[in-house]
């Protein structure tokens, strides 16, 4: 069943619930970037609170405008198709939640050896949701950044 107009609203708390999650899991691996990432910790934490500073807690609505904004300002044929309804955002819902719990709960726990593969798990997960939210116009700095991250990641 298509996404309905009396859905609509609900649909966008999701996915603004999705996004401020993700930036829960950005924010705790800036805050532990210096354990996972090496030489270059401080300025991968640095370009994370950058984004975070300029786009969540203090956009200036006109060129960096607040995702929660953008979110509600995206009507609901585009969300429709980009699977944002219905059974389609309830994986990625489960999925999202799923590897930012994970991937943040391993950080809490401050092992480097178990980091690797929940990260790259994460990353994949994450990837695919910020694509989708680029028809909210969300998510291009945001991922760029996730993939400096993953390329920042030492081999070991």
């Amino acid at each position: 069943m298509p996404l309905l107009e009396a859905d609509e609203n609900d649909v966008k708390r999701q996915l603004l619930s999705m996004f401020m999650d993700t930036i829960e899991t950005f924010r705790a691996i800036s805050q532990h970037a210096e354990l996972y990432f090496g030489e270059h910790s401080e300025q991968l934490s640095r370009a994370i609170d950058e984004y975070i500073r300029d786009f969540i807690e203090q956009p200036d609505g006109e060129e960096r405008i607040h995702p929660e904004v953008l979110i509600f300002r995206t009507d609901r044929v585009a969300l429709q198709s980009t699977g944002f309804y219905g059974a389609q955002l309830a994986v990625k819902e489960r999925q999202v939640t799923q590897a930012n719990r994970g991937l943040r709960e391993v950080i809490s726990g401050g092992v480097r050896s178990v980091f690797r593969r929940p990260f790259k798990k994460w990353v994949g997960i994450i990837n695919n949701f910020l694509g989708s939210l680029g028809i909210t116009g969300i998510g291009s700095a945001l991922k760029e950044i996730k993939d400096c991250l993953r390329d920042e990641l030492p081999d070991d």
